[in-house]
């Protein structure tokens, strides 16, 4: 945007400078042929005075003796012609008149009409001079003087005023620009990338981020100030929501669990084997409802979780969780391959990892049917990229593009243990590091979850990830 603007406005003071510098271009070059024009007309004159006893005498050596010495004082040939347009007398030899420019100029001398000055000079256009000075006797028009003038000279003049004419309007043009054009536009959009970094903090998550609103034109401080109204309205909706969540799931723990305490020792009261089975599916329902209730809080306090990404050790956390999961993939009998590198690192946060491959592998084992089941994690492009893959029946397209919501869950997964909030606990923090998590389907069959991260000590860009609320929300 700044480009664009100081294209507009360099554009406009161009057309400025242009506006006032060529009136001037046009002024110095009439006024350069004006001076020459006098000058050669004043001489023409001259010749005519001179020329009038030659006509009248016939006796032409005089005449021919100083426009010979005129054309080699200032290099300007000169002739006199009759009343019929003859050459009487010429500075040089087949000097006539039909010379380029002579003829129009000629006819009307002939006619009796003072000379005219024949055109403005401009540094590309050669054409002569040509001053004609009808000679006059008693009202008679007895010929004309003319002089053919070369216009080099002049015109290398005219061609160095427009030099330094345009050389001045270049330093004005730079002098505008960078003592004017560059600072206001600077002040003018200072607000506005401001406003837009702002903007995109908010998107990610930094909901409570002012922009200064005494800097810019009354409009962008205006602008600024409700921004940061908006923005203090956000955080506090977002802050209340959150708090709710967390306090609600936090308040339900305790009664859940009295709750189910209750259950059991109702056990003792229950005589009837029928009443025995409708209390355990209720003890079974009211662990499920715990399960909800916990993974609520864990998505609360994932989103709003006030830790900085520090650097994580990838191919320990792999390791570490691929041997406490050993014990359960054994007992179903479902293989589980982990191929990771030594000493891999990634920046994320605290407790992405654990609960990323918790939730991944207790999902490849509940639904991969038994197939293998395989953990692998490479380093491409500044980021680090884990992969967790299972070769079980996968999901459809529209499943895929619902994987990984809030509390969904697949039609055909729903008698299976589980809440829905696992993977969406898992791209939240995956998205809060910095990174970003995709299901898609695995070739032939499969599905495959990527999480990607940055690699430590490069600068992620967290733009596009799902609003949180940071330290900033709670102050």
């Amino acid at each position: 945007m700044r480009r664009r603007l100081l294209i507009i406005v360099f554009a406009l003071v161009a057309g400025l400078v242009a506006a006032l510098g060529l009136p001037l271009a046009v002024t110095s070059a009439d006024q350069t042929s004006q001076e020459l024009f006098i000058s050669r007309a004043d001489d023409t004159a001259r010749f005519a005075d001179v020329a009038e006893s030659a006509l009248s005498t016939g006796r032409t050596r005089r005449l021919v003796a100083d426009l010979v010495r005129y054309d080699e004082l200032y290099d300007t040939p000169v002739l006199v012609v009759d009343s019929d347009g003859g050459v009487v007398a010429s500075s040089r030899e087949g000097l006539s008149t039909s010379q380029e420019g002579v003829r129009t100029p000629l006819l009307r001398g002939l006619a009796g009409r003072p000379p005219q000055r024949p055109h403005v000079l401009w540094p590309w256009d050669d054409r002569p001079y040509v001053v004609v000075e009808p000679v006059v006797r008693d009202s008679r028009v007895l010929g004309a003087a003319v002089t053919i003038s070369p216009t080099h000279r002049a015109r290398d003049e005219v061609a160095r005023q427009l030099l330094y004419l345009g050389l001045g309007g270049m330093v004005a043009l730079l002098v505008v620009a960078l003592a004017v054009a560059v600072p206001v536009v600077r002040w003018v959009l200072r607000p506005v990338h401001d406003l837009d970094e702002a903007a995109h903090a908010v998107g990610s998550g930094r909901h409570a981020t002012h922009v200064s609103d005494r800097t810019g034109p009354p409009e962008l401080r205006r602008l600024a100030a409700s921004f940061n109204a908006m923005a203090d309205s956000v955080a506090a909706a977002v802050f209340k929501q959150r708090a709710f969540v967390a306090q609600a799931s936090h308040q339900l723990r305790n009664p859940l669990t009295a709750l189910r305490l209750r259950m059991e020792n109702a056990d003792s009261y229950v005589s009837d084997a029928h009443g025995r089975e409708e209390l355990r599916l209720a003890l079974e329902e009211a662990d499920r409802l715990g399960e909800s209730v916990d993974a609520l809080l864990q998505l609360a306090r994932a989103e709003s979780m006030n830790a900085a990404p520090r650097s994580l050790d990838v191919s320990a956390a792999i390791r570490r969780r691929a041997v406490a999961w050993q014990a359960a993939y054994q007992s179903s009998a479902t293989p589980l391959e982990v191929d990771v590198p030594d000493g891999m690192t990634a920046t994320g946060l605290p407790d992405l990892l654990d609960h990323a491959l918790d939730a991944l592998l207790d999902n490849a084992l509940k639904f991969g049917r038994g197939s293998a089941v395989e953990v692998k994690a490479r380093s491409r492009d500044d980021v680090v990229e884990i992969r967790v893959r299972d070769n079980g029946p996968g999901l459809s397209a529209e499943e895929l593009a619902r994987a990984g919501d809030r509390f969904w869950r697949s039609p055909r997964h729903q008698n299976v243990r589980g809440t829905g909030l696992g993977l969406a606990i898992t791209r939240t923090l995956a998205e809060e590091s910095g990174g970003s998590m995709e299901v898609s389907a695995a070739k032939p069959h499969g599905l495959e979850v990527l999480i990607t991260l940055p690699v430590t000590g490069a600068t992620s860009d967290t733009s596009g990830s799902r609003p949180r609320a940071d330290q900033a929300d709670r102050s």
